[in-house]
């Protein structure tokens, strides 16, 4: 492998970025709009994490724009990988859905931003904008989950002390509330009483410390327990 030339920073030229989705659609779109402005170059596109380490370390963009659900090796190993070779790369995690662990693994891997894909080309324009300015970004809808204390951030309430709480029966019974029946038809459908399923139904909001049937919702949606 040729030895990769050293980085040098020009505040003047545009931010240079590597596209890395394995949709194609999503790929050719996201580079296409984002090259249409000024201060942004597009030196390259990836299907996978794999290709996104060799691609690295050909263009040497100061920005990595990353999906997290690609096959293959994970965008969070490859963000280790490429750290080891070119320390000087910035990342920004690109996703449709905030699970918790996929948080909790992005605050550890130390990522520069987190971008929900609802919020569209405005929102992920200025979240660059702000890696490059030196800043760490992650959506509105993320960061109302996380703490910061100094240095530090982390999510209020981590996965592993949150859903690991609950019982077979339990994650069963926010599955189908989840798919918003009522409290009856959730028991109905588990084949239990509506005692127990009351029961049951506040035992795992006490546990994930939800207790309102949206969020509830809106937490087994986020952890991948039902499709939205």
């Amino acid at each position: 492998m040729s030895r990769v030339p050293p980085f040098t920073a020009d505040p003047h030229r545009p931010t240079t970025l590597l596209v890395v989705d394995d949709h194609g659609l999503v790929r050719d779109g996201v580079s296409g709009m984002l090259s249409r402005e000024k201060d942004f170059r597009v030196v390259g596109v990836a299907a996978n994490a794999d290709e996104a380490i060799t691609k690295v370390l050909e263009t040497r963009p100061d920005i990595v724009l990353m999906d997290i659900d690609m096959p293959g090796l994970s965008c969070f190993d490859a963000i280790q990988i490429i750290r080891s070779r070119a320390p000087e790369t910035k990342f920004i995690l690109c996703t449709a859905y905030e699970h918790d662990e996929h948080l909790e693994q992005a605050l550890h891997v130390k990522v520069n931003g987190f971008v929900l894909k609802d919020e569209g080309i405005a929102g992920l324009a200025e979240a660059v904008r702000n890696v490059k300015a030196g800043r760490v970004h992650f959506s509105p809808e993320v960061m109302s989950r996380l703490v910061v204390q100094g240095n530090e951030i982390r999510l209020e309430n981590p996965p592993k002390s949150r859903l690991r709480t609950l019982s077979p029966r339990e994650r069963e019974l926010l599955r189908v509330l989840a798919k918003g029946v009522s409290l009856k038809e959730a028991a109905a459908i588990l084949g239990i009483s509506y005692k127990t399923a009351d029961k049951q139904k506040a035992s795992l909001m006490a546990k994930l410390d939800i207790h309102d049937r949206v969020e509830l919702a809106r937490y087994a949606i986020r952890e991948g327990l039902v499709e939205p």
